[in-house]
């Protein structure tokens, strides 16, 4: 370490020398002092004096290094304004521009909502997206807007501040060189909810909005969409206003004259129902809505490679078969497979240390003598009879082996509670030989690895009569998570189950599955269902872990 700068010390005398010098001696010595401390004081006037040209050299030079940067930033054709004012906050629009852009031009446009559950996010989210869609010709943008975390708002004031970033982009179209007539709003999850609310010709609306100009866009990109308010899980945001949510239900509202959309969903995410029940709707009175699948992947897919690359030749390509852009998508998918991706993810937990369900004399299990066996670890049952815990389970984690036989039909039973009439008292989880044509030929939400009657599985992934298949079945509240022989296969919330009648998608629910599942207690007695048509089922290496 540098020692610091200071003035020097008076020397000690040695031991033996004369304790104070003569008159000669001290008139020396002040002058030896004064020089001393003349040219100590030299030195510090002079490096004070140079630390004062550094200092100001370095701000000069931070000065530079600043312009340079925001010339960096000027060139990228960028630019961040406020739209809307509400109290004292600026809600702030941040606009990309083509390469070649000039004043006057008249471009399509395309404006982007984050996502967040209308409760946080960020409005970098859609960067990746936008700066590309710039550089193919179009003008884009991505806006802010409050949100529950920081502003203290209902999801109905954010769809009032999409709505006026709309009105702002058409409102300034010459000054930001698009054509109104080619506007495209685009949004992920929350929103996604706020650009599709965008096509509502009577929505939500803020104080001071010009409501001669319209928010209906040209067309919609819309990722995993939240695309309804009205059921229950939902209305509690808006404390239960049936009214106002039905305002903001853009399914509500499709109509013949709505703007053609690209709906992209995984079909692992559990909001797909909000997409299956637009495109039946859209189908059937004549809107183009096309339908992007990404297999095997959940809630936000499309933030990540592959699928950001992915989703956005897909974008790109519908865009252009509406005339907003030409020429072939630039984007580049990386070189990272699908299945590299799947692989890295675990579907089936380490079992290791985990209890078993049963024990191996079954004397935790209810069930009726003789007809539950173990033999070698293996479970099998000789009649059409279930086997129950004795305890209830609440949030778990169930991972097990089975194997069916020719025509086996079988299944999971979580959360029951009546173990008597068992079947519209409890969520099944589907076991059965999709290999069998009976089982073939049945609803999709008959075949194996289905929540029985209500949710179909994403792919069929049993194995043929005979083999050995790995089971995993995650339920934490309305949650119920299920995947088989190392792929997700199902999602549910059971919460937007709200009819006993139809599934959320439309489909019709067996009159024996008489209760909604959205009502139903999510704790209970674990079961497996016995011989069942005709056909025997067995199973091995039953693990549970609770969850706190």
């Amino acid at each position: 370490m540098r020692r610091p700068m200071c003035f020097p010390r008076t020397r000690k005398l040695p031991r033996g020398s004369r304790s104070l010098p003569n008159s000669t001696d001290r008139d020396s010595t002040r002058s030896r002092r004064r020089d001393r401390n003349r040219s100590t004081n030299t030195l510090l006037r002079r490096r004070f004096t140079m630390k004062r040209i550094a200092i100001v050299l370095t701000a000069n030079l931070l000065v530079l290094l600043s312009g340079a940067i925001l010339c960096a930033q000027e060139t990228t054709n960028s630019k961040t304004v406020t739209y809307k004012t509400v109290g004292e906050k600026e809600l702030k629009i941040h606009v990309h521009f083509p390469p070649d852009w000039k004043a006057g031009d008249r471009r399509s446009a395309i404006v982007f909502f984050f996502g967040g559950g209308w409760n946080s996010g960020t409005v970098g989210q859609f960067e990746f997206q936008a700066e590309y869609l710039a550089g193919r010709g179009m003008v884009a943008a991505r806006a802010d807007y409050r949100v529950k975390s920081r502003d203290g708002v209902t999801p109905d004031k954010c769809v009032e501040d999409a709505r006026s970033a709309v009105r702002w982009m058409r409102k300034n179209s010459k000054r930001l060189g698009i054509d109104p007539k080619k506007l495209i709003a685009s949004g992920g999850s929350a929103g996604g909810h706020l650009a599709a609310c965008t096509m509502i010709a009577e929505s939500v609306e803020a104080e001071g909005d010009d409501l001669a100009i319209s928010t209906v866009p040209q067309a919609m990109l819309l990722f995993n969409p939240v695309l309804s308010f009205e059921n229950e899980q939902m209305l509690t945001r808006l404390g239960e206003n049936k009214h106002l949510a039905r305002k903001i239900s853009p399914t509500s509202h499709l109509h013949k004259n709505a703007p053609p959309a690209l709906i992209l969903f995984g079909t692992n995410d559990r909001l797909k129902v909000f997409g299956d029940e637009y495109w039946k709707k859209a189908e059937e009175i004549g809107v183009r809505a096309d339908k992007y699948i990404a297999e095997g992947q959940g809630h936000g897919f499309f933030n990540r490679p592959p699928w950001r690359e992915r989703t956005l030749i897909a974008a790109d390509k519908f865009l252009a078969s509406l005339g907003f852009m030409e020429g072939e998508p630039t984007v580049t998918v990386p070189e990272t497979t699908e299945q590299a991706t799947v692989g890295r993810r675990k579907v089936h937990p380490n079992v290791g240390n985990w209890p078993e369900l049963f024990k191996p004399n079954l004397s935790n299990a209810i069930f009726t003598q003789g007809v539950w066996t173990v033999e070698d670890g293996v479970l099998t049952a000789s009649e059409d009879q279930a086997i129950w815990t004795k305890k209830d389970y609440d949030n778990f984690v169930l991972d097990l082996e089975f194997k069916t036989a020719s025509g086996t039909n079988s299944g999971v039973v979580v959360y029951c509670t009546d173990m008597e009439n068992w079947i519209p008292n409890s969520v099944e989880i589907q076991i059965a030989d999709d290999y069998a044509e009976k089982w073939a030929k049945s609803p999709d939400t008959w075949h194996c690895g289905a929540i029985f009657g209500h949710l179909a599985p994403s792919k069929s992934m049993v194995k043929k009569p005979g083999q050995w298949n790995r089971f995993t079945v995650r339920c934490r509240d309305r949650q119920i998570n299920v995947a088989l022989n190392g792929q997700r296969i199902v999602s549910m919330d059971m919460s937007l189950w709200t009819s006993a009648k139809t599934n959320p998608d439309g489909s019709e629910i067996p009159p024996w599955l008489n209760k909604p599942l959205s009502k139903h207690p999510t704790h209970g007695r674990i079961g497996l269902q016995g011989k069942h048509a005709g056909a025997p089922i067995w199973f091995r290496n039953i693990k549970i872990r609770e969850l706190r």
